[in-house]
């Protein structure tokens, strides 16, 4: 079933713009980006929608402010006990998401010892930050991993480029949200996926480059090595 034409359309939209879609949902959403011009044009309207980013969401009443609110209103016979209260379940909930990262992060660095191969090491030109690219032993699946952590930002993403060792036109192969993702590589594109070939990420409108072609800066490139 096509994405365009799905019940949960807009929902998927929405998720994507406030980065909850992840992993193989999210590949699969911007695959859909790319092929699907209605799935495209629902992102771009939900995207005029959405509302933009003001340092006044950030402001917090002063103590002082609540303490008069829970006299004024009496608040002091309601409050919970401490195990019912939202900030004992919010800083469990904390807890357990800082568990789930450490434990993501040991498997992204055990995962190359289990079947990936480094073949490139992109980097901008002021080297502030590394990407990681692996290949699969099978030359099926190709990992990204960057270091810090690399997220486009709303309306933008990043896309990568092969550029064949024996030159010609860059070739997408693949849009993404951040720079720590797995891309399946196409059948035909896996003989270019070798020694002297470069990699390269851009940042493009979200869903990529309307022309197929880079059209954003190059944020960081790096050649194949193995």
């Amino acid at each position: 079933m096509k994405l365009e034409d799905h019940a949960l359309l807009d929902a998927l939209c929405g998720e994507y713009i406030v980065g909850t879609l992840r992993g193989a949902s999210r590949r699969r959403f911007e695959r859909a980006l790319r092929e699907e011009p209605r799935v495209s044009q629902r992102l771009r309207h939900w995207q005029e929608k959405a509302p933009r980013y003001s340092a006044k969401m950030e402001t917090r009443p002063s103590p002082r402010v609540w303490r008069r609110l829970e006299k004024e209103l009496g608040l002091e016979q309601y409050r919970a006990p401490w195990f019912r209260r939202r900030e004992f379940w919010a800083a469990l909930a904390a807890l357990a998401a800082s568990v789930l990262l450490i434990l993501a992060f040991i498997h992204q660095v055990e995962e190359p010892a289990r079947g990936l191969v480094q073949i490139a090491q992109l980097s901008g030109t002021d080297e502030s930050a590394r990407v990681i690219a692996y290949r699969s032993r099978d030359g099926r699946t190709l990992a990204l991993n960057a270091t810090p952590d690399m997220v486009a930002g709303t309306n933008r993403s990043y896309e990568l480029w092969l550029i064949p060792a024996e030159g010609g036109d860059p070739v997408s192969l693949g849009v993404l949200g951040a720079l720590d993702a797995h891309l399946a590589i196409a059948e035909s594109e896996r003989p270019r996926l070798r020694a002297g070939a470069t990699l390269a990420v851009s940042v493009e409108p979200a869903g990529g480059s309307p022309t197929g072609k880079p059209t954003g800066p190059i944020i960081a490139r790096g050649q194949i090595s193995s």
